[in-house]
């Protein structure tokens, strides 16, 4: 059902300044047929990636993400797995990246982070092009093998807002994994 002019301008003055600046955006890099979002294989990892996150099902809030290699993971043990992949979105949103559910229901598989933000401007920096590691540890009693051909992490993309006195501490990210405040000057 296509809705009224008159209703899509009521939602429009009740949507906050910043989700009309990235409304405007996405609009603007759709029509001129640049990329939005989305993952593609990072600098090194080209033809090595076999499958770039996807959702499972229509109503999947997260992309899956494989492993590139099988590792089996002893009990107290952790591994960080380099996925071979890189993230691109619009600058007001991250992309938050856990385990799968049911790696820690069923197996006792955590991330060492309790969860794994990228930030938009983290894809392609100059340090590591913007790929995405995952570091788990193995928190049960017993050994357990990622393999290949079952996702283990899921990313979601999500929008965020800033506050109206936001004034970022650097004026550009200068480096790739923990640097937002490698050379910042307090």
């Amino acid at each position: 059902m296509l809705m009224k002019e008159w209703e899509i301008k009521k939602i429009l003055t009740e949507l906050p300044e910043e989700a009309l600046d990235a409304l405007k955006e996405l609009s603007t890099v759709q029509r001129k047929g640049k990329k939005v979002r989305g993952f593609e294989p990072a600098k090194g990892f080209e033809g090595k990636v076999a499958n770039l996150p996807r959702r499972a099902t229509p109503g999947s809030g997260g992309y899956d993400i494989w492993p590139l290699e099988e590792i089996t993971l002893q009990p107290g043990e952790r591994y960080s797995f380099h996925t071979g992949i890189k993230a691109y979105m619009p600058k007001n949103e991250v992309l938050l990246v856990n385990i799968r559910s049911s790696y820690g229901i069923k197996h006792d598989i955590e991330l060492c982070n309790e969860q794994g933000w990228i930030d938009s401007d983290y894809y392609s920096n100059v340090d590591n092009d913007g790929l995405i590691i995952v570091k788990v540890k193995n928190t049960g009693n017993k050994p357990f093998t990622f393999q290949k051909k079952e996702p283990f992490a899921q990313g979601m993309f999500v929008t965020y807002h800033v506050t109206d006195d936001d004034c970022p501490l650097l004026a550009a990210r200068n480096g790739g994994l923990g640097h937002s405040f490698k050379n910042l000057k307090t």
